[in-house]
């Protein structure tokens, strides 16, 4: 196929994917309901990862971190990319096994994490001075600016002929013969061979209308920063995967800035949100708070002090399986990739790839399959 593309969605899954697409030779319109990365890709804390994150997805991990450094180089720094590695802490002697079984498997693929020894963490991280048994290590992992690389990629997709419109909304797609022809916006109608869907928590309503049920639930991502401090966070913070429930049962993210703040959120298992709850941004949750302060003090006692400066929430959006849905849906010339569980940032080169490799009809680069939408029947085509 070729031919003119509206991508819906403007965050960091839409402007990767824009940029693919551009590349691929297609025309490509890039709308945005706000700004560009205004919604959960500006509230991110954009980690790229491969470690502790997908066992079914470990190759499309490996390939879309080798791709951020190849764009890191290629865009000269501009968006701060910083391979600061990435530490999982372990609380329970119980953990160890399932540290050593991630270790293991990455391993394997070609990875170099390594269990670390609480004298051996205290070298890594010397802050991280809680009550700790051990920890894993990947040094590879790496941070990104967020609002910086969104916007670097939709420059470089605009630089190669893409067309960005920020505030204009896509308010319904159009079809006719069983094929999608366009899109209904504000200040009129665009018309399209084909429609990408990268709305995040919005994707599920836009596509509701034609059929397609996607099983997409919005999630508060909830993050809190301190005021600015010297250099004392190296890498990224995260807890081991555990079964002992409570906040090991969700996830925890502790980084510092390039400004100095610190950055933290712990979120509990669970917390998923009423459909529709992404229109409304509320206050953080006060539990949150409580639980967020108290890890990191637990962790980095040193830190029991410092004044917070600031909170944000926006929304991610979930599937049940917790990988991405991307690839075609519904009526012909209609795709959708939304559903980043909080991960959008590191998968966004492999999406772009899927949803190019898709629409070009060529070999896709890497294995889809993890990310097919035909895993929910419901989402399939009409």
């Amino acid at each position: 196929m070729s031919g003119h593309v509206v991508v819906a969605g403007a965050g960091i899954t839409g402007a990767a994917t824009a940029l693919a697409l551009t590349e691929a030779g297609f025309a490509v319109t890039l709308l945005d309901r706000a700004a560009a990365g205004s919604a959960v890709s500006g509230a991110s804390l954009a980690c790229l990862g491969t470690h502790m994150s997908s066992e079914i997805e470990l190759p499309q991990l490996i390939w879309a971190t080798r791709r951020w450094a190849e764009w890191d180089r290629r865009f000269a720094g501009a968006f701060h990319y910083r391979r600061c590695g990435q530490i999982r802490f372990i609380e329970h002697e119980a953990d160890i096994p399932v540290a050593e079984h991630w270790i293991a498997l990455e391993r394997a693929a070609g990875l170099t994490p390594e269990l670390l020894t609480r004298e051996r963490l205290r070298r890594v991280e010397p802050a991280l001075t809680g009550p700790l048994v051990a920890a894993s290590w990947s040094p590879t992992d790496a941070l990104v600016n967020p609002f910086l690389a969104v916007r670097c990629l939709i420059s470089a997709a605009v630089a190669a002929g893409a067309r960005f419109r920020s505030h204009c909304p896509v308010e319904a797609i159009d079809v006719a013969g069983g094929r999608v022809t366009g899109v209904v916006t504000p200040g009129g109608r665009i018309a399209a061979d084909a429609v990408v869907v990268t709305g995040g928590p919005w994707t599920a309503e836009l596509v509701a209308p034609l059929g397609v049920a996607l099983p997409i639930l919005p999630r508060k991502a909830q993050c809190l920063a301190t005021i600015r401090q010297p250099v004392t966070i190296r890498g990224v913070v995260g807890g081991c995967k555990s079964d002992h429930g409570g906040v090991d049962a969700g996830y925890t993210q502790i980084q510092q800035s390039e400004a100095g703040q610190i950055l933290f959120n712990t979120v509990l298992a669970g917390g998923l949100s009423e459909a529709g709850a992404q229109g409304h941004v509320p206050e953080v949750d006060r539990r949150f708070v409580l639980d967020s302060i108290d890890t990191l003090t637990r962790l980095f006692p040193a830190l029991r002090a410092v004044e917070l400066l600031r909170s944000w929430v926006r929304y991610e959006a979930v599937t049940p399986d917790d990988r991405f849905i991307v690839g075609p849906v519904g009526p012909a010339g209609l795709l959708v990739a939304a559903g980043d569980n909080g991960t959008g940032f590191c998968r966004a080169p492999v999406i772009g790839e899927v949803i190019a490799a898709a629409l070009s009809g060529r070999p896709c680069a890497i294995d889809s399959a993890p990310y097919d939408p035909g895993r929910f029947p419901a989402a399939g085509a009409t």
